[in-house]
């Protein structure tokens, strides 16, 4: 949200260029962090030795023991740099394929971290039964997969890891030999094997010279081993270098995808190699960037260790499992191979190896492992408004007052530090907020929901209850004496914040959440059901930290050190929130609980935004490539502060960022305390009305954009989707980011993100009919993909249908999405080249988890042709016919049609059907054994035509059929 920056004016800033704005003095690069220059170094030597390069590495024949079962292999790895250090290595193969590759210190000084993949995974994967491993005398192999077509091999000398399918490398690790796990030693002890030589000196003394024969490798120096300094910090590194490098190499795929968050396009540009496009390498470090820039490999707020690899063949894809700060290289050595080199100051060696083949499989096989977005309370798809700050009950009371006046819909508001008194969380401001509670009861009798802050850092003050608590049962952060609490400076002034590494932590902050009286302690009794959270500040944001964050030598639970955790820190904030939220009722309900910071994982929580972002072009576009890259990486309830949280702009900007939020998984407007009131209500038309009319498109479409959480909820594949996932073999559009596809539903769109535009160009990837969703003007694509120029005057947003796609939509206006509940569907078909169309639409409470008992609706809607001039739309009950796969995370054996939530819905009806492409004006339009229906014909195009211009349109007429019914209509 902010930084310390905003102690002062910010006035001038928010006229600069984002360039200008960030203060890139206050963020380390490569050359200014020590285990990333000596992993940089060592890629650079490794570079100039070309072919007479070894990896030191090398696997023990001998000690290779094959478990019980056969899909685990445990092995010893050794380096001929250090005899005496011993490394444990072990190959898991898990029952769909995944390979896991653990590496690991035996014996050492110390323990090195290895539970980050415990926080990441929802659970233990199950593990192959039936994989047969062959020790030769130069590899071990194993052959598996439904077609045994995927093999991994084991190299022993130099140590090498591949995943091959068909024969040809799919993934390799250590291919280049950069692997390199720093062992944990003595600083008392000589680093080096020594020979000594004799020389004379000038006196004819003999003088001793020592020769680092470990320097063609490691370096000459011990660089920033023991104590590294920035600016005014020092690192005090008492456990010495423990970095990790590992290339890995991707020798049949051109394009990658993932790591976020950064600001940049979707396919990773370069950081190394020939001409890079960036000169430091991409930094995976959880970090409160300031007016960030819109392209650059800086860290921003939450990082997945995620990536993709893609070509017109296969994709594949990685999880490297690592809490700790990572600098990732990328470099393009010819158009069809990657060369990746992953820089971590701590961890264990934890890769999983995600085989695919097809972006729809690396999808399942990582959602498999981390698990999948929790299905979201209904309410928080709608718009939510926001700014810091409101500064009264008062003023949330005009707002909405205000909202409601002038017919837009609005489902959230949002409270940020402002309402709580000296910054302590949870502890209401009576000067400004005298009824919290009431205010809160007026906004949900709307249908309406509060979200209030709550941010990690705790006032160190014995008036404040929360941080005594805390205090007293010992359960902060450390400083890296491990004694005492750490103590920084937020916006609370001197804080210290809650270590939820630490078990006792978790029951206790579940418990604050309370909005009745508990035995013990405080509890949040001003406060409702109808009040969620957000999460800011979770990286945490430190104002007088190193990088605006905490020391990497404070001490967690355990003993571990914050350099060890940095990045899963957020996470647990974020978990226990959303835990204390979705339990503080009799009755468990879906929490909406949104974060700043994340990690492999954090979907199965919440949303996150993209930060700090500002109001320019430059912003509003990267945001769509953002949330894109998000999803690649699982986080797919993702968006960016719609308006930039930065600056004043002008209507048009205004206009079209509430074009592209509509677009967004996650829709908020937010602003900052130095910038104009913009509330939409506030523009003068004809900004008003346009905006209006877009929120009223996005309520429209909720039906559209639930069943797509529903979707990923359960497959993972992601709400917005880029176009290499929806035609992974078109390598034109494998670069593409700045249009993309809702979910399943075949709704493609184009926002216009650049100054004074009335038209845009949009790429059809298909020989595919294109319905403009507003003028059903239909356009064709090609077999081998095609530009199409469409009118983009500031009213419109490009949104085309896929040919071939179902569309239901709720049309009746509501001042916010509970309203809706029980108003009637509009299905809009449009039919394919062949005639035919299929959707879906999913529904249940949207408030509580009986969905997960078996009490929703999933319906399948199909057009097809039974014979000629006959066209069959008909519906039909898929959660009875796919009962485990209608809820994420719960196989239901069977499923009640006639369940509770369907029961009280049943008389929910559609109300419109609108067929675009027919061919022929019908003769009869009739519920299927049932009587005529009132219908509208306009001729056009059909879908079958190879011509573009206005499709043709058949309007049916309250359709007498219940949304919860199976029925078919019959055209002819």
């Amino acid at each position: 949200m902010r930084s310390v920056v905003l102690f002062g004016a910010l006035s001038a800033l928010l006229a600069l260029p984002d360039a200008l704005a960030v203060k890139s003095q206050d963020f380390k690069t490569c050359s200014q962090s020590g285990f990333c220059r000596r992993g940089r170094a060592l890629a650079a030597r490794a570079q100039e030795a070309q072919s007479s390069w070894n990896s030191p590495y090398s696997v023990d024949p001998s000690s290779i023991l094959i478990l019980p079962g056969d899909s685990t292999v445990k092995a010893v790895v050794k380096s001929s740099l250090y005899p005496e250090i011993k490394f444990g290595l072990e190959l898991r193969i898990h029952d769909d394929g995944v390979v896991r590759v653990l590496l690991d210190e035996v014996d050492g000084l110390r323990k090195r971290y290895d539970e980050a993949a415990s926080w990441a995974l929802v659970s233990e994967p199950k593990l192959s039964k039936g994989i047969r491993w062959a020790a030769g005398k130069k590899e071990l192999r194993a052959v598996f997969g439904e077609k045994n077509d995927i093999e991994v091999a084991v190299n022993y000398d130099p140590f090498r890891v591949r995943l091959r399918r068909g024969g040809e490398d799919q993934i390799v690790l250590n291919g280049r030999g950069l692997l390199h796990m720093e062992h944990f030693r003595s600083q008392t002890l000589k680093e080096t094997t020594e020979e000594v030589v004799s020389e004379e000196n000038a006196e004819g003394q003999e003088v001793l010279q020592i020769e680092n024969v470990r320097a063609w490798f490691e370096g000459d120096s011990e660089d920033a081993y023991w104590e590294e300094k920035f600016s005014s910090w020092t690192d005090s590194k008492p456990k010495g270098p423990e970095s990790l490098s590992l290339d890995i190499t991707f020798p049949n795929h051109g394009t990658v995808y993932g790591i976020p968050q950064h600001a940049t396009n979707l396919s990773l540009p370069s950081t190394t190699g020939e001409s890079p496009s960036y000169t430091d390498p991409f930094r995976l470090y959880n970090a409160d960037v300031f007016e960030y820039i819109a392209s650059s490999p800086m860290s921003l707020y939450g990082s997945i260790p995620v990536m993709h690899a893609h070509s017109a063949e296969t994709t594949v894809g990685l999880f490297n499992a690592i809490g700790s700060e990572t600098w990732i290289d990328i470099a393009y050595p010819t158009k069809r191979s990657t060369h990746t080199h992953w820089i971590s100051e701590s961890g264990i060696m934890d890769v999983f190896l995600l085989p695919g083949p097809t972006p729809e499989d690396v999808f399942a096989q990582y959602a498999r492992l981390t698990g999948t977005t929790a299905l979201p309370a209904h309410w928080s798809l709608g718009y939510h408004q926001c700014r810091w700050n409101y500064v009264s009950s008062d003023d949330v009371r005009t707002v909405q007052k205000r909202f409601d006046e002038e017919d837009m819909p609005v489902d959230v508001f949002w409270l940020d530090i402002e309402y709580a008194q000296d910054h302590k969380y949870f502890i209401w401001d009576h000067k400004t907020f005298p009824d919290p509670v009431e205010m809160t009861n007026e906004v949900a009798a709307a249908g309406r929901k509060m979200v209030v802050i709550v941010d990690p850092h705790l006032k160190r003050t014995s008036d404040y209850p929360v941080y005594q608590e805390a205090s007293d049962l010992d359960i902060l952060v450390k400083p890296k004496s491990g004694e005492g609490e750490y103590e920084g400076w937020c916006w609370t002034g001197s804080s210290s914040w809650i270590d939820h590494f630490n078990p006792a932590s978790w029951d206790w902050w579940i418990s604050k959440f309370k909005t009745t009286k508990i035995d013990t302690g405080f509890s949040w009794i001003e406060s409702t059901e109808d009040i969620h959270i957000w999460n800011d500040m979770n990286e945490p944001s430190i104002f007088n930290g190193p990088e605006i964050t905490m020391p990497k030598d404070s001490i967690h639970y355990g003993g571990w050190e914050h350099r060890d955790v940095h990045n899963i820190n957020g996470m647990l904030f974020h978990n226990n929130t959303a835990q204390a939220v979705r339990v503080r009722s009799d009755i468990s309900k879906r929490p909406f609980v949104l974060t700043r910071s994340f990690y492999a994982g954090s979907q199965r929580v919440g949303a996150m935004w993209t930060g700090d972002n500002l109001g320019t072009w430059d912003h509003m576009a990267v945001g769509i490539k953002m949330v894109l890259a998000n999803g690649i990486a699982g986080m797919a309830f993702a968006g960016s502060d719609v308006g930039g949280f930065f600056g004043n702009p002008e209507p048009e900007m205004l206009v079209r960022w509430y074009q592209v939020g509509i677009f967004s998984p996650f829709f908020r407007a937010h602003a900052h305390i130095d910038t104009k009131r913009r509330e939409p209500f506030l523009l003068d038309e004809p900004y008003k009305s346009i905006i209006r009319d877009i929120l009223r498109l996005r309520y429209s479409m909720l039906p559209i954009w639930y069943t797509a959480f529903k979707e990923n909820s359960v497959t993972g594949m992601p709400i917005v989707r880029p176009h290499y996932v929806m035609f992974p073999q078109d390598t034109a559009g494998f670069d593409i980011d700045d249009q993309f596809f809702v979910g399943s539903s075949g709704i493609l769109v184009k926002p216009v993100t650049e100054k004074g535009k009335n038209e845009a160009t949009i790429y059809l990837p298909e020989d595919q009919v294109y319905y403009d969703y507003f003028t059903q003007y239909a356009y064709r694509g090609s077999i081998k993909g095609k530009y199409v120029i469409v009118a983009a005057e500031l009213h419109q947003v490009p949104v085309f249908i896929r040919g071939g796609s179902i569309l239901p939509t709720r049309e009746r206006p509501r001042r916010s999405s509970p309203l809706m509940r029980l108003d009637p569907f509009t299905i809009r078909v449009a039919l394919s080249k062949a005639g035919t169309a299929r959707g879906e639409l999913y529904l249940d409470d949207g408030v509580t988890y009986l969905h997960q008992q078996g009490e929703l609706v999933w319906r399948e809607f199909v057009a097809e042709q039974p014979q000629k001039k006959i066209t069959r739309i008909s519906s039909r009950d898929l959660a009875a016919q796919n009962p485990g796969k209608a809820v994420d995370g719960v196989a239901l054996t069977t499923y009640d049609p006639k369940n509770a939530f369907a029961k009280e819905i049943e008389e929910v009806r559609v109300e419109k059907i609108v067929i675009l492409g027919l061919v022929w004006k019908p003769s009869s339009v009739k519920v299927e054994g049932g009587a005529e229906l009132k219908w509208e014909f306009v001729p056009g195009v059909a879908a079958i035509d190879t011509k573009e211009g206005t499709a043709s349109v058949l309007i049916i007429k309250d359709p007498k059929v219940l949304i919860t019914s199976d029925w078919a209509i019959v055209v002819s």
